[in-house]
């Protein structure tokens, strides 16, 4: 049972092109995208973090980060950037650690 690291997340090439995911990944993605959208600059830089289920053959388990100056719901911004009338954005800069937040997501997982 290895763990996902942000760039399974956020690649479609990531869990080993989708072979490895497994349903706890899909519980940290969630985890994830809560802890990431209460950080203060993903508020700051308007940038909100949303569960893509990719289709096709590679992986589909991601997290995608997504402009929401209009504080849009993630059905909206989906919809939105599937019609390419947004596109995605990449992790603003601050005082944090994405991998740690994938770690720690895991680890919460791990105590349930």
């Amino acid at each position: 049972m290895a763990r996902g690291t942000w760039a399974d997340f956020a690649s479609k090439f990531g869990f080993r092109d989708g072979e490895t995911v497994e349903e706890r990944d899909e519980k940290a993605r969630s985890l994830v995208i809560v802890k990431l959208n209460s950080l203060p600059e993903f508020n700051q830089n308007r940038i909100r973090a949303v569960a893509y289920n990719r289709p096709g053959v590679h992986n589909w388990c991601l997290i995608i980060l997504l402009p929401n100056p209009g504080n849009k719901t993630d059905d909206q911004l989906l919809n939105e950037w599937t019609a390419n009338k947004i596109e995605s954005t990449q992790l603003p800069d601050g005082n944090y650690d994405v991998e740690q937040i994938v770690e720690e997501a895991y680890h919460e997982l791990d105590l349930r």
